[in-house]
């Protein structure tokens, strides 16, 4: 499915299979195949009740899967490291003394060990939930879609640094990439905190998932431009999805396809193109249209997808 373009600039697509709701990892595969996506990624299987659990020999056969349908993979996850551990429940100084911390990184080593072993060179992780985000009726959202994304105090930069460091060093002595998500409901929800965040860090290892949807319902605004430029030097791929907001204070919104949500795709393929950025556009879903199958919803955006690409390289 990827496309050549007159200059030779080729958009490169994946697919992040969880999102098709199939009970069966080769069903997952065979719709990848037919969808025409050059990779997948996945924090889940099916019939895997711990990924980080997994030994080399069930990695090797994954990947020689992968392989027998023409796909590789792009990036790897244990699950969804750090999401929904609050951020107020880390001790300020010494991270380690969370039980819950210290199993999602061990977790996150291991898969980095993966990674390098199979020459996938990506490990996906969250950062940390905004206070009381999963146990409080999620108190600090309107004051973070009203500050575009949420103010990072001092004292929480502090605390990331040093819950992320360890992270950090791991990828680099890996070698391996150490793939942000993005997400309302963590700190590295928009284009801007998560810039704050991979500049304290300071590693050239810390990489962008660059979900605009995610962006544009935490409150930031000009994420086909502004947040664009944020993202760039640090873009590894994108969670490919599009959303409708109601009413964003008041958390009310829904996802669409692709060319129906808010966000504006166009103008960002453009931009990829124009810079000839080397990032995979993971096609996700979100929604289900009407009668229809998580299955139904990737294609209808893999269409869309293709049918954005061409407008863009039919401009020359």
């Amino acid at each position: 499915m990827a496309n050549d373009g007159r200059d030779g600039y080729r958009f490169k697509i994946g697919m992040r299979l969880m999102e098709l709701g199939l009970d069966s990892f080769d069903d997952m595969l065979t719709v990848a195949q037919e969808v025409g996506v050059d990779s997948v990624w996945f924090n889940r299987l099916p019939g895997v009740e711990r990924m980080a659990a997994l030994s080399d020999a069930e990695w090797d056969r994954i990947a020689a899967q992968v392989a027998r349908y023409g796909l590789h993979i792009s990036v790897i996850s244990p699950e969804i490291p750090f999401k929904q551990l609050h951020l107020t429940e880390l001790p300020l100084g010494n991270p380690h003394d969370h039980p819950v911390y210290r199993q999602h990184l061990d977790d996150l080593v291991r898969t980095m060990q993966v990674a390098a072993r199979l020459d996938i060179g990506a490990v996906n992780l969250h950062s940390f939930a905004w206070p009381g985000e999963y146990s409080a009726g999620k108190p600090t959202w309107p004051m973070r879609w009203l500050t575009g994304g949420g103010v990072i105090a001092d004292i929480d930069m502090e605390k990331l640094v040093q819950a992320l460091s360890p992270a950090v060093e791991a990828a680099e002595y890996y070698k391996v990439d150490l793939v942000f998500s993005q997400e309302p409901w963590i700190y590295t929800n928009t284009t801007t905190n998560f810039r704050r965040v991979a500049e304290a860090l300071g590693s050239q290892r810390v990489k962008l998932m660059w979900t605009p949807s995610d962006n544009f319902n935490s409150g930031e605004r000009h994420v086909e431009t502004a947040g664009f430029h944020n993202a760039r030097p640090y873009l590894h791929s994108f969670h490919l999805k599009n959303v409708h907001v109601f009413d964003g204070p008041s958390l009310k919104f829904e996802y669409r396809s692709l060319a129906t949500g808010d966000v504006d795709y166009v103008p960002i393929l453009r931009q990829l193109r124009d810079y000839r950025c080397d990032a995979v556009l993971a096609l996700a879903t979100h929604f289900t249209p009407p009668g229809g199958t998580h299955v139904d919803a990737m294609r209808i955006n893999a269409a869309e997808l293709r049918a954005m690409i061409a407008q863009v390289e039919a401009e020359g």
